[in-house]
């Protein structure tokens, strides 16, 4: 029992320190992210935090820790990553080893934070501190937003800054505790981050995840009441209101005008741009149709220097064929499962739901896989899909127990 207890809070120790240094890395990531505010230290912190969950692969080798057979979106999503290591090697265009390896570190460490974290919760489950670190993760993603914010905007340059999304994804992880107060302080405080970020496609993602978590909470606790319905309806206009005050109060830059700008703009000339990048694919030579040309190769081969835009049209240019059919089976898997924990009423499938909205709503309009981002919903999936696993697990052990009696 001393042995099991022992290892049990080495294990968990040392994924509270790989979640604050993944929430390190992503502030790093964010500051590199923005134009004019490139940071070295995010290919240190990357690395670092490669390290710190790679490390915890060794935890197999302590007793009492096992190797649970993943779960179907687990082991679609760990080839898929693991694939992408594959075209990298292969065809990478960075011109530095260093680069290149922050590059598979880049790539990979999303492998690791799903496959750890779906693990770890898996043996032993959730720890007090967990949720606690997610909230300080956000707070400090949060944090290094505003002083971006404030560094770009100091000339009225009217930045859209993309790295507000962190504060949107890590609401679902944020969501898993149980105070209602605090939840709904973490989702005033990323509507005034995504909205203020003038991004439309970010607020377009926010209320919908956040509809979608009310929705589905609902139809989980079996709580739709007229006084839940009233309480909704005055929680939407406070929403409103919010939204509304932050999105005017930049007279020059308002996210409402980008808005009502969408049709002429063509959403920031997307459609240019996914038209070139699928033009890209079809000029592919058949090996690297089916491999794929390694990771972020849209923006090192296209004529106008831009991403794709689309994680669709990047995954298939970047990793193949074959990347692409493990990437959408992978997705489909997620779905799938997530509709199973709904059937089953899972307390954990409106945060999932949440998640998965915000996840595809942006991948449409712009990137998750190959961002940063990547790493947070990669953390959600496993990390409430192991609570999922684990909460069943002891159910039918403890079921086991009293048939034995």
């Amino acid at each position: 029992m001393p042995t099991q207890f022992n290892t049990q809070q080495l294990v968990q120790a040392w994924f509270i320190c790989s979640l604050l240094m993944l929430g390190i890395a992503s502030c790093a990531s964010m500051k590199m992210m923005e134009a004019g505010l490139d940071s070295g230290l995010w290919h240190y912190a990357t690395v670092a935090a490669f390290l710190l969950w790679g490390i915890s692969g060794c935890f197999l080798f302590l007793p009492n820790y096992f190797l649970y057979k993943p779960t179907l979106p687990i082991l679609c999503y760990s080839l898929f990553l693991l694939w992408t290591f594959i075209p990298t090697i292969a065809f990478g265009k960075e011109a530095t080893t260093t680069n290149l390896i922050t590059d598979v570190c880049w790539i990979l460490l999303p492998f690791l934070v799903l496959f750890g974290s779906y693990n770890t919760i898996k043996n032993y489950g959730p720890s007090k501190w967990d949720v606690p670190a997610f909230c300080m993760i956000s707070l400090m993603t949060t944090g290094q937003y505003y002083l971006i914010f404030r560094e770009l905007n100091i000339f009225l340059e009217h930045s859209h800054l993309a790295c507000s999304y962190f504060a949107l994804y890590l609401l679902p992880l944020v969501f898993l505790i149980k105070s209602k107060a605090v939840r709904i302080g973490f989702a005033f405080l990323a509507i005034i981050v995504v909205v203020s970020s003038v991004k439309r496609g970010g607020v377009l993602a926010l209320m919908l995840a956040l509809l979608t978590y009310i929705f589905c909470w609902l139809f989980v606790a079996k709580k739709l009441r007229f006084s839940t319905i009233v309480i909704g309806l005055v929680g939407l206009v406070v929403f409103g209101t919010v939204v509304y005050m932050v999105g005017v109060s930049d007279e020059n830059n308002n996210v409402f005008e980008r808005f009502e700008n969408v049709e002429e703009d063509q959403g920031s000339n997307r459609i240019i741009v996914w038209g070139i990048s699928a033009n890209m694919i079809e000029k592919s030579d058949g090996v690297q149709l089916l491999v794929g040309h390694g990771y972020n190769s849209v923006v090192a081969d296209s004529p106008i220097m831009l991403s794709a835009h689309n994680d669709i049209i990047e995954v298939t240019y970047d990793y193949g064929l074959i990347g692409i059919i493990l990437y959408i089976l992978s997705i489909m898997a997620t779905l799938f499962y997530l509709v199973k924990m709904m059937w089953c009423k899972s307390k954990y499938a409106p945060p999932l739901a949440m998640m998965m909205v915000a996840y595809l709503s942006l991948s449409m309009m712009s990137h998750v896989i190959i961002y940063f981002f990547a790493n947070i919903v990669m953390l959600t999936i496993g990390y409430i899909i192991g609570r999922y696993e684990y909460d069943n697990m002891i159910v039918d052990n403890e079921s086991e127990y009293h048939a034995k009696e």
